[in-house]
Parts: structure tokens; sequence; C-alpha cells
């Protein structure tokens, strides 16, 4: 005996399409969040570089108040690359690498800007490195080389480069809410696979005779859930099969309402009497194709099955 699932039924028909549109609403509602996502990171890249050109300004106001100059104007910053800013002076200035080094360093890490980044301090007319130095997150690991030594007064332009962050780091709130969706839509298409409702299956070929119950030209086949038709196949659930099995037990005879409500619903518990009409009425249109096939009602008394 060959078991196909197929599809019956309004229930069946609502299983089927959403097992087949769960999939396709997750992938969609992904890439509706990665393009949201994308959207952010891209206005809050501009906010962030617009942000750290100020930072990078307010350096330039606490070197000169450190060097004494209140007459100089604040120039424009030159942004070389993603992370890497240099701050040019109007007028040439003195200055001790300590307190370069105290000034540059206060500013950035009250800013929340990277912890990790180099600083060189280059003459302008020569474009040699004076004094440089790298900050790497932890003290012990900094190198800050000529401390305590005056650099002569000349004119200078300081150069600040920000570790840059790796592809993996930046793009891991994607990768991972991708393999997320990825994991989802394979989950809910093994799931749907496994759900196969007992009432969604079709027997390809029609059992051994010999183990069927015959009902006027209806073949029953209580063990696979079965009736047979001529070549057509009627799935039953098990409530069907178990009123159809006590109706043939009992041809053309009486059989008591409680009855049929204690053998078919005693395992659980509570007994609805609308359920019993219900699958009755369903259980009739079964059989409907038989004239000859008539499952009556006796009022006051219960059903019988008449062949």
């Amino acid at each position: 005996m060959i078991v196909k699932p197929i599809i019956c039924g309004r229930d069946s028909l609502f299983l089927s399409m959403k097992s087949k549109i769960l999939p396709f609403f997750i992938v969609g509602c992904l890439l509706f969040t990665i393009v949201s996502f994308v959207a952010e990171k891209s206005d809050k890249s501009d906010f962030e570089s617009a942000k750290e050109v100020i930072i990078m300004r307010e350096i330039a106001n606490r070197v000169l108040r450190y060097t004494g100059d209140t007459t100089s104007t604040v120039l424009p910053i030159n942004r070389l690359a993603e992370n890497e800013f240099e701050i040019p002076f109007e007028s040439g200035f003195t200055f001790k690498p300590d307190s370069l080094v105290r000034i540059i360093d206060g500013v950035i890490s009250s800013n929340d800007l990277p912890r990790n980044y180099i600083v060189n301090v280059i003459e302008c007319n020569t474009l040699k490195v004076i004094f440089g130095y790298a900050v790497l997150g932890v003290k012990q690991k900094n190198i800050v080389p000529c401390l305590g030594r005056q650099q002569p007064s000349k004119q200078y332009c300081i150069n600040i480069k920000f570790e840059e962050s790796s592809w993996f780091s930046k793009h891991l709130y994607l990768l991972g809410l991708a393999l997320l969706g990825i994991g989802l839509v394979f989950w809910s298409v093994q799931r749907f696979k496994k759900e196969k409702p007992i009432f969604e299956q079709k027997i390809e070929e029609i059992p051994n005779k010999k183990t069927a119950t015959q009902l006027g030209k209806y073949e029953f086949y209580s063990e696979e859930l079965l009736l047979a038709f001529e070549s057509e196949k009627i799935p039953l659930t098990i409530k069907e099969a178990k009123l159809l099995s006590i109706f043939a037990a009992n041809l053309n005879q009486i059989v008591d309402r409680n009855r049929l409500q204690k053998e078919v619903w005693e395992d659980e518990g509570v007994i609805v009497g609308r359920s019993l009409d219900m699958f009755i009425s369903k259980l009739r249109k079964k059989l409907e194709q038989d004239p000859n096939v008539k499952l009556t009602n006796i009022h006051g008394k219960g059903y019988k099955l008449e062949v």
C-alpha cells in the first residue's frame, strides 16, 4: 500500500497555502529589514561623519587654547579617508608632546571615538613627521615616545588615523539576520512537511478487498480510513471511520445516540452533542452516491444505516 499526502477540504487548502506563502513572507520581511537597516546605516554614517569633523575641530580649538593663540581661526578639517583626518593650523606654535597627547586623548575618549588610533604631527613646509604616537586601547600597549621634549615653534598639522574595523565586524548584524532568515525558511518548510493531518491522506492503490466491508456499492476499509466507490477513493477521518464501523456492524438497526457518543468520543473525556450531528452529516454526504445506502435519523432514538 502506497500512502501519498494530498490536499482536501477548506482547512487543508489553508494549510497548503500557508506552507507555501510562509517562506516567501519570511524572505520578504528579511529583505525589508536589511533594506531598512542599510538605509538607517547610511543616514547614521552621514551623521557620524559630520560629528567626527566637529570633534576634530574641537581638538584644533583645544590645541590653540593650549598654545595661547586666541586670534587664529580654526581651519577646515581635511578628511583624507573614511578613518583618517588632517587638522591644519593658520599660525605656527610650539608644544610639549605630553600636553598634546593629553589634549587629543581627552577629546577622543569623551566623544566615544575608536580607542585605537595613531597621531602624527607633521611640519607643513617639509612634510616631515616631527612627533608621532599610537594609542592601542590599553594604556600598557600605547606607544608614546619623546615625552617631555619641547618642540620648536613651526607651522604644524596634525594627522589622526583611526583603526578601520574589519568587513566582518561591520556586516556581522546583516550576516546574522540573513542566517536567521534562511534558518526560518528551512524550519517552516520542514515543519509543514512533517505535519500531515490524518484526514489529508489518500490511498493510491485499493487495499486487498478481503479487508473491505461491502456497503451497497461502497467498499469500506476501516483500518485504512477509506471508502471506495467504483474507481473513486474517499478518505475518512478517524471519527468518521469509527462511526461507520459501528453502523456496518449493525446494518439496518437503530444505533442509540448515547452509544455512538460514548464509543467514539469516550477517550476525549468531553462529549459535545453537536459533534455527533456534524460527523453524521459529513458521513451522509460521502455515502450519497449510492441511493440504496441511507443514513437516517430516528427521532429521539439514534441513527440507522440502511442498505
